[in-house]
């Protein structure tokens, strides 16, 4: 994964994304009279078994890799499949992969591809397709370098597949999750950027429980495939336990091109699930119908501290101080999201309990006379006898509200305590430059962990050197409990070396934690079944449909 794991924002125009795939011929715009057309005559499907779900943005390439928008997710999460499927806490289990197995120097990975799995035209799943989306992936450059380092073949078995990595990589099958098949014999030869182009990208053709039947500007049409993996048996048979209930057979995606449009559609009861709306328009939206659902974000919220040599915040209880006086509750009431204690979502398979923070100034004072600090004269003072300032960077609050509230609610209460705290709005060219020479205080940090947990490359040793680990803190110690939770091994052996990890995460507090962000799913009442679960973009929620149901109508 990138070192750094920063989240990355992308703002996609609309327009631009109609624009483009009308020019490859992708899309056909909106029939007469405002209507929607999917071409051929075919309509969205409607129904008792049919799923309505909006998306908010439009499609533009819905093509693992390419995909660019919602909409082209949203169309991906439904219509191709990985290796592996990743559960409601991001665990992987079998997917287009039926087993894998791992060497004991833990460096070679071995997949068996499951005999029933096949493309829309019948072709089956081999190794080939797993070689060329990785290959491509790591053309791309995807997920900073990770994929590249990968050496994959074929096995000597047909059906099998061989992967080579570099160092032990533990959440191998849980990345593979997130990286949908392309078919080879399609795509075999061509170079990453000629891809999008090419004839066979214009309709989504893939391996996954559902197919594309009609697609426009503004909708799909899907219908669920009868040739469907065993895992999505058990999902369908999950589906019917409850009486009175119905299971997903086809789905009908609405596009929308603004939250505007999407909350009319969705005031008006036209659709069964809203997803993309930020956290105050779902909050809104709820007050009138529906409800929601969490999507667990991978996105780290806090506040990063500088603890290079000479920095004015390494001792210990200098950090449960400052960490206790902030109030996280107040940006989660405000924009949502889960509190927490450590850098690992409450909803990931990782989570482990850890003491709850002490909060208030009684606490706080006692630790920072602890650490020999002294109150004089309304302000704190060092060892040094210096009256102690800090300074929080962060990004602009008219583009990043969430981050300056972060950083204000934090100076607020620290300067109120004696410690006169300035915020500081800084460009993204500029924050990048300040945390990587150390030329900080304090900083408000999104860091995306990853669906599978890897806190090395934030806290590392060897990521000072990267970037990644902009705090700076170098122990042994805490390599090796981080190395240790990096090895490939059982779930419950994992969880165990994760917990380590939080619980020393916790109590040293060198990132003071706010929160994981908010991604929520509007969901109406006919619609049960759906899931708390984690993900990196909100509509691959659409990974877990096959365990919907929809009440009669």
């Amino acid at each position: 994964m990138s070192p750094l794991r920063r989240a990355a924002v992308f703002l996609m125009l609309a327009a631009a994304m109609f624009m483009a795939g009308q020019q490859a011929g992708l899309f056909t715009g909106p029939g007469a009279g405002g209507g929607i057309s999917l071409g051929s005559g075919i309509s969205l499907p409607t129904g008792p078994t049919t799923l309505t779900e909006g998306v908010i943005g439009l499609p533009a390439q819905p093509l693992p890799l390419f995909d660019k928008s919602g909409a082209d997710r949203a169309i991906v999460a439904l219509t191709y499949r990985a290796l592996t499927r990743l559960d409601v806490g991001g665990a992987p289990e079998p997917d287009l992969a039926s087993t894998w197995s791992v060497s004991e120097d833990a460096l070679t990975w071995n997949f068996t591809i499951d005999p029933a799995a096949t493309w829309e035209d019948g072709t089956p799943v081999s190794a080939a397709d797993a070689q060329l989306t990785i290959g491509l992936a790591g053309e791309l450059g995807r997920d900073g370098g990770y994929w590249e380092a990968l050496t994959v073949e074929a096995g000597e078995s047909d059906g099998t597949l061989i992967i080579r990595a570099p160092r032990p990589l533990a959440n191998l099958p849980a990345s593979l999750g997130t990286l949908p098949l392309l078919p080879a014999h399609l795509f075999s030869g061509s170079a990453a950027r000629d891809i999008p182009q090419l004839e066979a990208a214009a309709d989504p053709m893939g391996t996954g429980p559902f197919r594309v039947v009609g697609l426009s500007s503004s909708a799909a049409a899907l219908e669920r495939r009868t040739d469907l993996l065993a895992g999505d048996q058990l999902a369908l048979s999950a589906a019917t336990a409850g009486g009175g209930t119905g299971r997903v057979e086809s789905i009908a995606l609405r596009f929308y091109a603004t939250t505007e449009d999407a909350l009319r559609a969705w005031s008006a009861k036209d659709l069964d699930a809203l997803v993309g709306l930020d956290w105050e328009s779902s909050s809104d939206a709820v007050t009138s119908f529906g409800g929601r659902t969490e999507l667990g974000s991978t996105i780290f919220n806090g506040i990063a501290i500088n603890l290079r040599p000479k920095t004015v915040l390494r001792h210990p209880k200098l950090r449960l101080g400052l960490r206790a006086l902030l109030a996280p509750s107040q940006i989660t009431s405000t924009y949502g999201g889960q509190e927490v204690v450590a850098p690992v979502s409450p909803l990931s398979w990782g989570w482990a309990e850890v003491p709850t923070p002490v909060r208030g100034s009684d606490y706080a004072t006692k630790q920072l006379l602890a650490a020999k600090w002294k109150f004089k004269e309304g302000v704190w003072v060092d060892t040094e006898k210096k009256p102690v300032s800090l300074e929080i960077l962060t990004l602009p609050a008219q583009a990043f509200p969430q981050d300056a509230a972060i950083a204000n609610q934090a100076a607020t209460s620290w300067s109120a305590f004696g410690i006169p705290t300035v915020v500081v709005e800084v460009d993204a060219a500029t924050l990048t430059e300040r945390l990587a020479t150390g030329n900080f205080d304090l900083a408000v940090l999104n860091v995306d962990v990853g669906i599978d947990p890897d806190l090395y490359p934030l806290l590392g040793s060897a990521a000072v050197l990267t970037g990644g680990n902009i705090v700076g803190i170098q122990l042994k110690e805490l390599d090796s409990l981080l190395n240790e939770a990096r090895q490939p091994a059982t779930l419950e052996a994992r969880k165990k070396a994760l917990a380590a990890v939080q619980r020393w995460c916790a109590a040293n507090n060198y990132l003071l934690p706010i929160r994981f962000l908010a991604r929520e799913l509007l969901v109406a009442p006919r619609l049960t079944g759906v899931r708390p679960l984690l993900v990196q973009e909100p509509e691959t929620h659409l990974r877990d449909v096959l365990s919907f149901r929809l009440a009669a109508e």
